[in-house]
């Protein structure tokens, strides 16, 4: 499925059919999103275009896809981890591409625009995913992928035709975009130009250290700070917390369903033997042989890497035969023993080299076996829609029930009570056992203390959909200790805040020295001389991240020549900006650096010609109906369904 426009733009289409089979092939296997498992259809319409409609099957589709897309780009493994933030922007981002497909193939169909067959069967033929291992396309691979995933030739063909009528109409308009060259040389010399500085760090703990207080100072600062030598206030608090997780627990699932399921993912639970390869291909004979001689011979895996750069290196985990392209390589590899160096082998992409690391004996998990775990995985696909479904029931429970203690059992809703503070913890010094994952657990200990002793319990929306509801039914308010049993406390404390104000005090005077001079001159012949280090360069590119950020904030605010005072949790820091220069030439991280702003500037500027052509066909049709309570439910099933990794 088309994800961005963007794409469109850049990608080639096999690349991206290829990725589409693939992506559905992880459906069929059982790990995409609820709907495309199940098999349900939606009988209602996310958006709709004109006379085209976004079901929540398409929109749970491209945002797995692009959910996991965003994990990727961040170095996320699982996309389930997404922040909140990231995975709505991704939801919404993902909606308007959607309307943006919708509204260009509506403005094919006024042009009159139709996509000759003969066009639909070469793009066909060139998928990669249907070529047999001679290369050529084969319609009973495209069949017996097609039926494995569930998916008819007829929306393939529809998805091709679409695709290429999209190409037709946007051919050109991004990639005729370029970055004018005085912005882009603009933004470089931001990022690239560098400052060059001396800087000085007093830490607090320097500052001179004060005569022993006296116990008028102690008192006085005992009487300061009073929240400083309290006991923690603690409440007890009764309630029930109901998470996708607890209600998945109580779901039925029926037999037929599983078995469907199981059906699904076949390739799962009936694997074939499996062999873990490493492979080098060389085009020289001469070279394969000299590589094999040196592995069977103790050279590591990596060490040969190394010498031969120009071998193409792979490692396939866990392959079975027919997941490996090269038809040689496959019959030779499973033909070999473990662990044992083999080649040179000829194949049609040169001489390969391989080693066997491992086999896993062919094996079969019956449906028996994997009962629980494809309860499991209903379980947790359909969770989301029942959380929402069964938090007016909730609702109903709580709003009849002023002790928390009639709720029904079959919901899902999990009970508790304890006694915590404002941080969670227990009279023990224990984390509170609040169900939930973490951010639920902060946001409930928020709601105990900022809820009033006695309150009506109302359910309140939690975190990823969870639902909850408190009851604060005990206050223990927290008391001021006797100085007599901090006295040790407040000394330490007392002493810490003058050792800083000296450290203050010292670091001030040698800044007041500094402006009217420079920092290396106000330091001649002062103790901290020694902790001067001297003509640091820095850009935006290449920071110091020894520095903390508002230092290195000021290296770039201060003007050329002048001095900066800065705090940090544990010291004061002084800055002087002695000389800036531009980016080196020959430094290859700023060549880097360069090439990396000029495409992302490009990329930018070609993801706005979709959203200008998207503005103008609006005009036309505009999108209606749009279902907020469906694009939640997939927005949340696609959250807990983790992307479809």
């Amino acid at each position: 499925m088309i994800t961005t426009l963007r794409h469109l733009l850049v990608d080639s289409w096999a690349g991206r059919a290829a990725a589409l089979l693939i992506f559905l092939a992880f459906i069929g296997w059982g790990v995409g999103d609820v709907y495309s498992n199940m098999g349900t259809a939606g009988s209602n319409a996310v958006v709709t275009v004109g006379d085209r409609t976004v079901t929540p099957e398409d929109f749970s589709r491209a945002l797995t896809g692009e959910l996991a897309a965003v994990a990727q780009q961040i170095g996320l493994s699982d996309p389930s981890k997404l922040p909140a933030s990231d995975r709505d922007q991704a939801a919404r981002q993902t909606l308007q591409n959607l309307v943006i497909q919708n509204e260009t193939q509506l403005a094919a169909a006024r042009s009159g625009m139709v996509v000759p067959d003969e066009l639909i069967r070469q793009e066909v033929f060139a998928i990669p995913a249907f070529h047999n291992a001679a290369g050529q396309f084969d319609r009973a691979l495209l069949n017996q992928r097609l039926a494995r995933i569930g998916l008819s030739e007829g929306r393939l063909l529809q998805v091709i035709r679409e695709d290429i009528t999209s190409r037709a109409l946007l051919q050109g308009m991004g990639e005729s975009v370029q970055a004018p060259k005085s912005l882009a040389d603009r933004l470089f010399a931001f990022n690239a130009s560098q400052r060059v500085f001396d800087v000085l760090r007093v830490p607090f703990a320097d500052g001179a250290a004060p005569a022993a207080p006296t116990d008028a100072q102690l008192h006085r600062y005992y009487d300061n700070h009073p929240q400083d030598f309290r006991t923690p206030e603690y409440r007890h608090a009764k309630m029930v917390i109901m998470t996708a997780d607890s209600v998945a627990k109580t779901i039925e699932v029926p037999d037929d369903v599983l078995h469907k399921l199981y059906g699904f993912q076949a390739r799962t639970y009936n694997m074939p033997e499996t062999r873990t390869l490493q492979v080098m291909t060389f085009q020289d004979r001469g070279q394969a042989d000299a590589a094999a001689t040196a592995w069977k011979g103790g050279k590591s895996w990596d060490a040969l890497k190394q010498q031969y750069p120009n071998a193409a290196a792979v490692s396939l985990p866990g392959a079975r035969q027919s997941d490996i392209p090269n038809p040689e390589l496959a019959k030779a590899a499973f033909e070999a023993p473990a662990n044992r160096i083999v080649g040179p082998v000829q194949s049609v992409m040169g001489w390969l080299v391989f080693d066997v690391t491992d086999v896993i004996a062919p094996h079969t998990t019956t449906f028996e076996q994997a009962r629980s775990d494809l309860i499991a995985q209903v379980q947790k696909q359909e969770a989301p829609q029942a959380l929402q479904a069964r938090t007016k029931q909730l609702q109903d429970a709580v709003a009849g029930s002023t002790t928390l203690e009639q709720i029904p059992s079959n919901l899902g809703a999990m009970p508790a009570a304890g006694t915590l503070d404002a941080q969670g913890m227990t009279q023990d010094n224990l984390p509170a056992p609040i169900p939930g994952s973490a951010a639920l657990r902060q946001d409930i200990v928020q709601h105990v203390f900022s809820q009033t002793k006695g309150a009506q319990p109302t359910v309140t929306t939690g975190p990823d959909g969870s639902v909850y509801a408190i009851l604060v039914d005990d206050v223990h308010p927290g008391a001021r200790k006797p100085f007599d049993s901090v006295r040790e406390q407040v000394s330490q404390a007392w002493t810490a805040e003058q050792k800083k104000h000296a450290a203050d005090t010292r670091t001030t005077a040698l800044f007041s020295a500094a402006k009217n001079a420079s920092l290396q001159k106000a330091l001649a012949s002062q103790p901290e001389a020694s902790g001067l280090r001297r003509d640091i360069t820095v850009s935006r590119i290449h920071p110091d991240q020894s520095l903390p950020e508002n230092v290195l904030r000021g290296v770039y605010a201060l003007k050329l020549g002048t001095t900066g005072m800065y705090e940090s949790p544990d010291a004061f820091w002084l800055v002087n900006v002695t000389g800036e220069k531009a980016a080196t030439a020959a430094d290859v991280q700023t060549q880097a650096m360069r090439g990396q702003l000029d495409k992302q500037y490009v990329g930018s500027m070609r993801s706005d010609v979709p959203l200008a052509l998207n503005a103008s066909l609006e005009k036309v049709t505009p999108p209606s109906r749009i279902n907020m309570n469906l694009y939640n439910q997939v927005v949340s099933a696609s959250a807990t369904a983790g992307g479809g990794q």
